[in-house]
């Protein structure tokens, strides 16, 4: 057993039962970040993209076929 005392409540522990935030705003944060999503629009793919995943895929298939044909 310990004859350590439990320290003196502060002001802090007195405020638990609030919370920090409301939900009005949480909702306003929620409606804030709606406002500055934009959609996604297609583009035309760059030159180098395409190669990059052409080499990926290349790649890809090389070490399967390694593993199961090698």
């Amino acid at each position: 057993m310990s004859d350590r005392e439990d320290p003196p409540a502060s002001a802090e522990d007195e405020d638990d039962d609030e919370w920090a935030y409301t939900l009005s705003d949480l909702e306003d944060r929620d409606a804030a970040a709606e406002e500055r999503i934009r959609p996604i629009e297609a583009g035309t793919p760059s030159l180098e993209g395409t190669v990059f995943v052409l080499l990926g895929v290349a790649f890809a298939v090389f070490i399967i076929s390694r593993l199961f044909l090698g």
